[in-house]
């Protein structure tokens, strides 16, 4: 039983480094402001974050360290507003009575671009196995149970209108199981869906930091200053977003597809480029490996010539944006893993990268993009040369264990490049391939 005060008011989907860094630091404020918000995190992964958060009764601190307007910070703060956990599969009926306490009343998730796709899922009463899944049963349980209560799901997957995919998830998966006609209709009217965009470097733990909280806290978290979170909407909807008066940057916006587009292609464009291509180089850091200037010459010249071309925006104002991003990159409190970065990294790509290689090729004949291939080569050469180092999906897993076993590895990458990205050979691809090899 919970105690009065421990009532929870926020279901957060993920236990990883960058909401707890991200998120969980602006609802600590507004808990210094007399906003009292209480989380619960959902473990739906595998690992052993949540065993570690019950030990030490929910709580950790985060370290805030970089460069601020111009000048050093390091500040510690501690959080204390996680009051519960549960993990999925094994604790589907706590997660579903959630449904039936008004209390309960924003949803917040951040399960990656592998997380947030389209799955089959079997009957209604069977646990759903995705993400989009479960919050579709969750839902029906709420407009069963208590109908009069709103809902507010803030989705902060780095994916374009990512509210509104998952609404798309949701619906399809209530017609599935034949809801009627009101549950639409309620959806409609008391579940706001939020696109939104989230964007905080988070390195994790601060191995490299003397700080005495390591000791006792084995969820210390690092992040640098910087933290903006824009979310979609009209401002009449302010109400349902108590988060816009943290301390960090969050501002609501009627359209905010241009940050959006600008994020994800540059900033984690560049990290999944680097990443690879980074460990293949033995590069362990993105510090490391913007510290070499022939690495950030090359990713300088992806940013300028394979990526703004093609944001439609203005130009003076991404060229701005870069150089904050790349010193964000350089920031020497930052100790920013590249084996992290590689977490999911097929997905990462999908939807950071492999969008630009078409547009490129319809205004260069067809040509693949230099340097975005060669970041395709070294993710895959990664993959073929460091198979128990992989972190990705059991999909991209199963691809990887179907590769035939009697072919040349260029024939490997070319089979990859086909059958996980579905890409064609490309004479862009094998100058790549070639250049790598010679390196």
């Amino acid at each position: 039983m919970q105690m009065p005060n421990q009532d929870i008011h926020i279901l957060q989907f993920g236990t990883g480094n960058f909401l707890r860094a991200f998120f969980e630091p602006m609802v600590q404020d507004l808990q210094n402001k007399n906003i009292p918000l209480n989380i619960c995190m959902i473990q739906s992964t595998g690992g052993n974050t949540l065993e570690k958060l019950k030990t030490q009764n929910f709580e950790y601190h985060v370290c805030v360290a970089g460069i601020k307007n111009g000048k050093k910070v390091q500040d510690i703060q501690k959080i204390t507003c996680v009051k519960d956990g549960l993990a999925l599969p094994n604790d589907q009926e706590k997660f579903l009575d959630f449904a039936s306490d008004p209390k309960v009343k924003w949803i917040i998730s951040n399960v990656t671009e592998a997380g947030m796709v389209w799955k089959e899922e079997g009957a209604l009463e069977e646990f759903a196995e995705s993400f989009a899944g479960r919050i579709a049963q969750w839902l029906i349980q709420r407009f069963e149970r208590l109908p009069e209560a709103e809902t507010v799901i803030l989705p902060c997957e780095l994916i374009p209108k990512n509210g509104d995919l998952l609404k798309d998830f949701v619906v399809k998966h209530a017609q599935n199981w034949n809801q009627p006609s009101e549950f639409f209709t309620w959806l409609g009217q008391k579940v706001f869906f939020f696109n939104n965009l989230v964007d905080r470097i988070v390195p994790g733990f601060p191995h490299h930091l003397e700080l005495k909280e390591k000791e006792n806290d084995a969820l210390l978290v690092q992040t640098e200053p910087y933290s903006f979170w824009a979310i979609e909407g009209e401002k009449s909807l302010r109400h349902l977003l108590p988060f816009l008066e943290a301390d960090t940057e969050v501002i609501l916006e009627e359209n905010i597809q241009a940050y959006s587009l600008r994020k994800i292609r540059i900033l984690n464009g560049c990290h999944t480029y680097l990443s690879a291509k980074g460990l293949m180089l033995g590069y362990q850091t993105v510090g490391e490996f913007v510290a070499d200037q022939e690495n950030l010459s090359r990713l300088d010249k992806m940013v300028d010539e394979e990526i703004i071309p093609f944001l439609g925006m203005d130009v003076s104002e991404l060229q701005t944006y870069k150089k904050d991003i790349f010193a964000r990159f350089a920031n020497p409190f930052v100790d920013h893993r590249l084996e992290d970065i590689m977490l999911n990294a097929t997905a990462k790509f999908k939807n950071r990268l492999l969008p630009l290689i078409p547009q490129f090729g319809k205004v260069n004949k067809g040509l693949y993009p230099e340097e975005i291939s060669k970041g395709l080569i070294y993710l895959i050469l990664f993959y073929l040369k460091n198979p128990k180092r992989v972190k990705d999906t059991a999909e991209v897993r199963t691809v990887l264990d179907q590769i035939p076993t009697d072919i040349s590895t260029k024939e490997k990458i070319q089979w990859l490049t086909n059958n996980l990205f579905e890409l064609e050979w490309n004479p862009v691809l094998e100058k790549a391939l070639k250049e790598i090899s010679a390196e």
